[in-house]
């Protein structure tokens, strides 16, 4: 276990260091001095507040999967430190850390910590997609506003109704992986599946899944948003859309499998990626996806110093 972690850290560290070189080589110095006192710090300041209350939208959410009894203070804790750590380590330990945090501050079993954030997890990536389809409808199908957006919202519904009823599902999807259980993958698969279909069966119900859904549409309202507006102070030329899109490549980037330190890297790469499809030269594209991320970065270390500072300060 302690290779396999220092392979990873390796490997992490590497991938970040060579994609950050790339792009930072692309980096023409003198439009990126130019481009510090041309962004809209009052914009910048809005999103990174809008993404400090994405933080407090996730600690409510974390409560409502709790299955046990939890303070708001205390899930703030565990959202503080697992944010942070996700910018800090490599992604799947993050993850781990996240866990980890979860027992130790919201007093909860590692299974059950575990099932938690695999389906907040997929409920995040229900969104994201289907939010994703409707900014390509509405930039290159020529369809209507209203059709995409009813579409949309008939779909994601339909999709976290499914969802609600997962523990039927999951039992559809690990049946034909039964007779491999004494492989590795198959086993961890089977184990995972069983602990979220645990949860599913002893504190899912339609009131508790309907909340959720309304908590991860309202977190991604708020992030998506957030990111739109750093990109609209960086780049005012863009449209509202075209900024939510960006948000979007930026938030499905986490899931590309190249292992990087907090994303450092493969975040960037997909800022100045989607800047150079909209015709963004390269030397100017890249200062602009760096300052986007810094500001970006910023939010979670923000949110862990101000909930911990208040934590301190509230102790008698």
């Amino acid at each position: 276990m302690r290779m396999h972690r220092s392979t990873l850290w390796l490997v992490s560290i590497t991938s970040s260091l060579v994609l950050l070189s790339l792009i930072v080589a692309q980096v023409d110095w003198r439009v990126a001095s130019s481009l510090v006192f041309s962004i809209d710090y009052c914009w910048v300041a809005s999103g990174i507040a809008l993404l400090i209350l994405e933080g407090l939208i996730t600690a409510a959410r974390f409560r409502l999967l709790a299955r046990t009894a939890t303070s708001y203070g205390d899930c703030l804790r565990a959202t503080a430190c697992y944010v942070v750590m996700l910018i800090l380590i490599p992604a799947r330990l993050g993850e781990v850390a996240g866990v980890g945090f979860i027992v130790r501050y919201m007093h909860e079993r590692a299974g059950a910590a575990a099932a938690s954030l695999l389906f907040q997890r997929v409920f995040d990536v229900i969104i994201l997609v289907t939010v994703l389809a409707a900014v390509c409808f509405l930039t290159f199908g020529g369809l209507g506003t209203l059709p995409v957006l009813g579409s949309t919202v008939v779909v994601t519904t339909l999709l976290i109704l499914l969802l609600i009823r997962l523990e039927a599902l999951l039992a559809v999807v690990v049946r034909p992986v039964l007779h491999r259980r004494q492989e590795k993958w198959p086993r961890m698969f089977i184990r995972t599946a069983l602990q979220v279909r645990m949860v599913c069966r002893h504190h899912i119900n339609w009131r508790r899944g309907l909340k959720l859904s309304g908590y991860t549409v309202l977190k991604w309202i708020v992030n998506l948003s957030a990111i739109a507006c750093i990109v609209l102070a960086v780049a005012p030329v863009l449209t509202p859309l075209t900024a939510v899109g960006i948000g979007i490549v930026y938030n499905l980037a986490a899931v590309i499998p190249i292992q990087t330190v907090g994303g450092f890297g493969i975040s960037e790469a997909a800022l100045l990626g989607s800047f150079s499809w909209m015709g963004f030269p390269l030397e100017t594209g890249a200062p602009m996806a760096i300052g986007i991320r810094l500001a970006l970065i910023s939010a979670p270390i923000l949110f862990w110093l101000g909930v911990t500072l208040t934590i301190m300060i509230s102790r008698p």
